[in-house]
């Protein structure tokens, strides 16, 4: 049987990589004597994978795993036995049983949303300009960025404004902020929300030099026929 599993990520665990939490969810599932299924060949792994690796340095609430199992068991036994068994930082939020999906989780995701927090500002005019650089990216119809091509080694300017759905400004005080932004997450477009802080921080030019962010995922989306997004852990 399949199964997905949501979780968060959070705390000193966001400087865990992905490969080191495939591992970590590998030992709890071995813990808890619930037995994988492997692929055939001559190099069989495991039928687990994460829906869509998680940059590093971010904290998430939610973060998604699925996997097949040798022997079917219910959603709620899986549950509990990976929530005993999560170091502090990863808690199992819930699991689901995935029926009739041909594709992976990875191959129908189409958007995530992020919430970029700046808490460390010195005056309250620092906030006030992040809400202005947000509003300004919103408004703009072309974003440019400056990448690097992998094959060419070539810098080229790319827009990345089409793969921004919405940028709100979430709450915003004398001492904090949170941007509320959907982009692209996918396997065909996928957006770094790092690149809209770069933005940002050009926007607000030296108002703001030296000032950290942080960036935590809320949920990650597939889209019906309408467009509407549809979190993951409602496929189950």
């Amino acid at each position: 049987m399949k199964y997905l599993v949501k979780w968060t990520k959070q705390g000193s665990m966001k400087y865990i990589s992905h490969l080191d939490i495939m591992r970590l969810f590998q030992r709890a599932l071995k813990r808890t004597d619930i037995k994988l299924r492997y692929s055939e060949g001559y190099s069989p792994h495991p039928k687990m994978s994460i829906a869509q690796p998680l940059s590093l340095g971010y904290t998430s609430r939610g973060e998604y795993i699925e996997f097949e199992t040798q022997t079917d068991l219910a959603a709620e036994d899986i549950l509990g036995r990976l929530a005993g068994a999560m170091p502090e930082g990863i808690d199992i939020v819930s699991c689901s049983v995935l029926k009739d999906t041909k594709k992976a989780m990875g191959a129908i995701i189409t958007k995530g949303e992020y919430l970029i927090g700046c808490d460390e500002a010195k005056t309250g005019k620092e906030i006030k300009a992040l809400c202005e650089a947000a509003a300004y990216f919103k408004s703009m119809e072309k974003i440019l960025v400056k990448k690097v091509q992998k094959k060419s080694g070539k810098e080229t300017e790319v827009d990345i404004r089409a793969k921004v759905r919405s940028i709100t400004v979430e709450e915003a005080s004398s001492e904090r902020a949170l941007i509320r932004v959907v982009v692209d997450t996918g396997s065909n477009s996928h957006l770094n929300p790092e690149l809209i802080i770069v933005k940002l921080k050009e926007y607000m030019g030296e108002k703001l030099q030296g000032l950290e962010f942080h960036v935590q995922r809320e949920e990650m989306y597939t889209e019906s026929e309408k467009g509407e997004l549809i979190p993951l852990y409602l496929l189950g």
